[in-house]
């Protein structure tokens, strides 16, 4: 090959190289511009004191930024944009005083998934009487899919009410929403842990520790498969002191399986908007209680046969109790059991017909939706009858509680054959697998 050409191709190269070189530099900082205006557009955040460093691939970026709500929390960004990637990254960094404590809080800069992390020595918001002494934590927040995590470790938290005040040692929060129902996958996680609480109300002007509790937690986890939801419910506490009674224990765990997604999302958000009206009752018109009444009323309707064609079931995994209770004495409990429902090929109007039977209201919401169900109620229970199975299993119940059943069933739970198996399948009731009504006494 002809060296001129080969001198000629690599000077076109090298050219090329400056050419696009100073191209990107461009659109970088286009880009730079548009994330700063970002934050100063910002009313939170102002933005100070702004320096640029062109590199080769690279441009970066350092500024001052100030909080405006809150004079002594301040800071600084560095951020960098590669060429290549048109994005924007780096870190923005807040420390100061904030709610009369220090506080340190760093988050990632660019698109997608963001993490954090943030300390305090000590935070008091005298409005909520709380103070917090001693938390870090960390997590991630992604504003486009609406994803986020928050994992938090406080040393001591105090609450103070109007007529009453709980200490908490060791309070670790887990929050995750990761949901994406496009996908038909995802968790939403809740999680709250202590290593001990007290309670302490006011009792005729003289202070009264009700509840003392010792390593405790309660958890809420819900996972995405396809269109299909599953709920754990979870609770344990130990070393339960109520009114200064002996030491006691308490767990319980309950799944729910088969839940459509998007049928229970629905009726979940109308009930949340209606128990939120719960407080402002007294401000709120009538008509608008009316109108959320009405609300949670049609979605109820509209979703019910979708919840149960989908076949739900719940499971009480483990209810034990092993504490001084007020008013009970000491209870021990211990019960474990099931209830489910049989969905394949369930009838609309079987549903709606159910439904409409519940009250007058009902049945209009009904009608108006669904029109009227051909079905009666009496054919509509004996289509829903066999679909449902239940099982309970009784190890142990308290002598006040079980004092207040029918004497047939105060019998059977006083034989102590233990456990004791109640189940109701194929529409008819069970005592450990035999037919109730032949294990009752006569």
């Amino acid at each position: 090959m002809d060296k001129k050409i080969i001198v000629v191709a690599g000077v076109v190269v090298v050219a090329g190289g400056f050419i696009a070189h100073s191209m990107a530099g461009k659109s970088v900082e286009k880009q730079i511009q548009q994330n700063l205006a970002a934050l100063e557009a910002d009313q939170d955040i102002a933005v100070s004191n702004v320096q640029t460093h062109k590199g080769w691939g690279n441009t970066s970026v350092t500024a001052d930024i100030k909080a405006v709500a809150e004079p002594g929390l301040g800071g600084e960004l560095a951020m960098e944009v590669g060429y290549l990637s048109r994005e924007a990254d780096g870190l923005m960094t807040f420390n100061g005083e904030v709610l009369e404590g220090v506080v340190d809080f760093t988050t990632e800069l660019g698109n997608g998934k963001r993490n954090y992390t943030f300390s305090a020595d000590e935070l008091t918001a005298a409005e909520y009487g709380m103070v917090f002494e001693q938390t870090e934590g960390n997590g991630y927040v992604d504003a486009e899919r609406e994803h986020f995590a928050l994992n938090m470790l406080t040393q001591r938290m105090d609450l103070q009410y109007t007529s009453s005040h709980m200490q908490i040692s060791g309070l670790q929060t887990e929050l995750e929403h990761n949901v994406a129902p496009q996908d038909g996958e995802g968790r939403s996680h809740v999680r709250f842990a202590v290593e001990g609480a007290a309670l302490t109300v006011n009792s005729r002007g003289e202070p009264l520790e009700a509840v003392r509790l010792g390593e405790s937690e309660i958890r809420n986890t819900a996972t995405l498969d396809g269109d299909t939801l599953t709920s754990q419910l979870y609770f344990a506490a130990s070393d339960a002191v109520f009114m200064g009674s002996e030491p006691g224990h308490a767990e319980l765990d309950i799944t729910a399986e088969g839940l459509n997604y998007e049928a229970f999302q629905a009726v979940s958000e109308a009930l949340e908007q209606s128990l939120e009206t719960i407080d402002d009752e007294a401000t709120l018109p009538a008509q608008r209680q009316q109108a959320l009444t009405h609300d949670l009323q049609e979605t109820l309707v509209e979703q019910a046969h979708t919840l149960l064609a989908h076949s739900p079931s719940l499971h009480l995994n483990t209810l034990t109790i092993d504490a001084t209770l007020p008013m009970i004495g000491r209870a021990t409990t211990d019960l474990s059991g099931s209830l489910a429902f049989d969905g394949d090929g369930l009838p609309q109007d079987a549903t709606n017909a159910l439904l409409a039977d519940i009250n007058a209201d009902m049945r209009r919401t009904v009608v108006a939706t669904q029109g009227r169900p051909a079905m009666s109620a009496r054919e509509a229970q004996a289509e829903f009858a066999p679909r449902v199975s239940a099982e309970l299993t009784v190890t142990q119940l308290p002598d006040t509680i079980v004092g207040e059943l029918p004497p047939g069933l105060q019998a059977l739970l006083a034989n102590g054959d233990a456990p004791h198996t109640f189940a109701w399948k194929n529409s008819q009731p069970l005592y450990n697998g035999e037919p109730l009504q032949q294990a009752l006494p006569q």
